[in-house]
């Protein structure tokens, strides 16, 4: 089977750092379009339904979030919307389409834009600004929202500088606060996977790099059952976590290491509890991944390069294909066909 996907980076607005790239496991990539004029186009969401493609400008004091409509082969300017926060750093859209979640990381906030039925922005609906501070003087100064995902009607919204999982109902007048998952101090939430086939949600914890399984309990109460690391117990270094992906059947999750250089592969069993991690070395500062059937693509941010792994399921380790392209500073994935 083949497969199509975007690419975005850390870039100048004289670099092309928006790409659309093609992937044949038998033929290796094919690069099929590239884009300048875009300033760290750091995080990326794919909407081909729609024909749509977003993506933020992570910058400061204020950054932007641009919508581009793919028609006639290339990507035509749909709209750039202030996010009202600070180096936004990753996108998500409601169950139903109508909303786009964007997270600014370094001013701690969540904004909330409306859209069409054709998906284009057509304005902000709502704006989340959250206070306080962490354990870690250097990384928790201040809230730092860095993910959301909207599941089964409640969104869910990482930040990594309160050591907090906020969580929200969506309804007619907006957001909700219903809470908060606590995490340890000192961990940082990063990004989540979500299991249906067990109802686990898998956390990735940036600043400790460990990765947590939350469940909730007889009494409808978020309860963490199950911690792991994600590097080998011979690590001696600085690492933080960056990406965490489960496989389509939910058997298999993944957590990539900056520092270690490695992807963390466990096995996941029915109650959705993870075996200890297998270790694959990948490329340098894997800040993204994403799984293309059985092959697992993996971002260079360090080397501007993105290269190709097998995945031997039984084995849970990743075989270098030797595929590779070089790409501007990648750190997100976006599928487009496949």
């Amino acid at each position: 089977m083949k497969y199509s996907f975007w690419t975005g980076g850390y870039s100048n607005r004289q670099e092309e750092s928006v790409c659309k790239v093609a992937y044949d496991p038998e033929a290796g990539f094919s690069l099929l379009e590239k884009y300048q004029g875009f300033l760290n186009p750091s995080y990326l969401l794919a909407k081909p339904q729609r024909a749509m493609l977003y993506f933020v400008e992570e910058t400061a004091p204020i950054g932007a979030v641009q919508a581009l409509r793919y028609k006639d082969g290339k990507l035509c300017p749909a709209g750039t919307f202030s996010t009202d926060g600070a180096a936004p750093c990753h996108l998500s859209l409601s169950e139903d389409g109508s909303r786009l979640y964007v997270a600014n990381y370094t001013s701690g906030s969540l904004a909330v834009f409306r859209l069409n039925e054709e998906g284009e922005i057509v304005g902000k609906s709502e704006f989340r600004q959250h206070t306080g501070r962490g354990t870690n003087p250097d990384r928790q100064e201040g809230p730092h929202v860095h993910f959301s995902m909207e599941k089964d009607g409640t969104l869910y919204v990482c930040d990594l500088g309160l050591d907090r999982i906020f969580t929200y109902q969506r309804g007619e007048e907006g957001l909700t606060n219903c809470g908060s998952i606590d995490m340890p101090a000192g961990s940082g939430p990063r990004h989540l996977a979500f299991n249906d086939r067990a109802s686990t949600i898998y956390c990735a914890a940036e600043l400790n790099s460990r990765v947590y399984v939350i469940q909730k309990d007889e009494r409808s109460k978020y309860q963490i059952i199950q911690e792991m690391s994600t590097l080998p117990e011979s690590f001696r270094g600085e690492n933080t976590t960056a990406a965490i992906r489960l496989s389509a059947d939910g058997r298999i999750l993944m957590v990539s290491n900056r520092g270690n250089d490695s992807i963390a592969i466990f096995s996941v069993d029915e109650n959705g509890l993870l075996s200890r991690p297998v270790f694959s070395p990948c490329v340098a500062n894997p800040r993204d991944f994403v799984i293309l059937g059985g092959d697992v693509i993996v971002g260079s941010q360090r080397d501007s390069g993105i290269r190709a792994y097998r995945l031997e399921a039984d084995s849970l380790r990743l075989v270098d294909t030797g595929y590779s392209l070089p790409i501007c500073r990648p750190t997100c994935f976006a599928v487009w066909e496949g």
